[in-house]
């Protein structure tokens, strides 16, 4: 799939200018070349656009001046009050050398272990791979359909692609499936006050006629 973006040269980097292009759909970025950083600003949507049709690891190729360049999202902004990404960050790339670059892992299936009251905890999000970068893949599925109570899957489980290296620690826990949590029973509450005295009628008129003599 071929992404395309198209961006302008930015020259004036005060606040005032900066809010003024948010507000027009517009989205400040840098563009880093080789030996030389290019602040820049391109349209929002189209942006969005292409990063959902690509993945956030997608080759661009991305027009400035005229001038084409194969880059990747290298960073992200976001005011996440408004969820809404306010700057991006590019990296211009070879695409004949590798590059690293973080994947996010996304689970497939229901795990056994929950379908008998075990909890899914999804520990790491994402693992940082080396690969050419027609070969980044968008995301790395882990199917959890057959992990069991106490059952976890680590990054040594992950499928190593022959076409990228997995960098992040083999040991780490990717996701696991812990046991249900039994909630304690509730006790009875003790009786703390004591049941009031009934004074029979006969043993108040017996005291009163007491109280006489």
């Amino acid at each position: 799939m071929a992404l395309n973006l198209t961006a302008n040269k930015r020259n004036d980097f005060t606040r005032s200018s900066t809010k003024k292009l948010r507000e027009e759909g517009q989205l400040p970025a840098v563009f880093y070349g080789k030996g030389s950083n290019q602040p820049i600003s391109l349209d929002r949507l189209d942006f969005v656009k292409t990063v959902r049709e690509g993945g956030i690891n997608g080759v661009i190729t991305l027009t400035v001046d005229k001038s084409k360049h194969s880059v990747m999202v290298q960073d992200l902004q976001m005011d996440h009050l408004k969820d809404l990404i306010i700057h991006a960050d590019f990296k211009e790339i070879n695409l004949n050398e590798e590059t690293d670059a973080d994947v996010p892992i996304h689970l497939v299936g229901e795990a056994a272990g929950a379908k008998e009251g075990g909890v899914v905890q999804h520990f790491l999000h994402d693992v940082s791979i080396r690969a050419l970068p027609a070969d980044i893949p968008s995301e790395i599925e882990v199917n959890v359909e057959e992990l069991n109570i106490s059952d976890a899957f680590t990054v040594a489980d992950l499928i190593e692609n022959s076409s990228y290296q997995i960098l992040t620690d083999p040991e780490e826990v990717v996701v696991s499936v812990t046991p249900p949590t039994e909630e304690p029973e509730e006790e009875e509450a003790e009786e703390t006050d004591a049941e009031p005295e009934v004074i029979k009628e006969s043993d108040k008129t017996e005291g009163e006629e007491n109280d006489k003599e």
